[in-house]
């Protein structure tokens, strides 16, 4: 099973670029075998063409904001009816937010039968560079989630 983990966020917004920064910081090292990371950064297009290389599962990383304490993990399937909303609510209205690279991805049929999203509430996405501090304190619980997401994956 190959699965793909991808980030999503503009670095120059501050906490908009939680996705990228957790992708950037994860341990490399750790990732079990037919699992990659990829940085989307806002170009979603990139995501589309890598899924193009046939992935059985697509986890997305990026800011959501969802009105709860900043740093607020979410983690949740995005095609599942009650969570459609969610993973539409992207902070950058860019055109290449995930659900719209997810849906790109579908009407190509490369997107992946299993997907998962992590979120986290942003406190803000001004022009800064760096996150918050309690953005910041959630890349390593982001993390952790993403282990525990391909661990369970490479055990199927």
């Amino acid at each position: 099973m190959k699965t793909l983990v991808a980030g999503f966020g503009n670095l120059l917004l501050g906490d908009d670029g939680f996705g990228a920064e957790v992708v950037r910081r994860f341990p490399v090292a750790e990732l079990p075998p037919q699992t990659e990371l990829l940085e989307v950064g806002t170009g979603g297009f990139d995501l589309v063409l890598k899924l193009m290389d046939k992935y059985d599962r697509l986890i997305f990383v990026d800011a959501v904001k969802r009105n709860n304490e900043p740093g607020t993990l979410y983690v949740f399937d995005p095609t599942c009816d009650r969570h459609r909303a969610l993973a539409s609510e992207r902070i950058d209205p860019h055109f290449t937010e995930p659900s719209r690279a997810m849906e790109m991805a579908r009407r190509l049929d490369v997107l992946p039968a299993g997907l998962m999203f992590i979120g986290c509430e942003p406190l803000d996405c001004e022009l800064r560079l760096g996150l918050s501090e309690k953005v910041e304190a959630a890349v390593p619980n982001a993390i952790r989630e993403i282990q525990n997401l391909v661990g369970a994956y490479a055990a199927q």
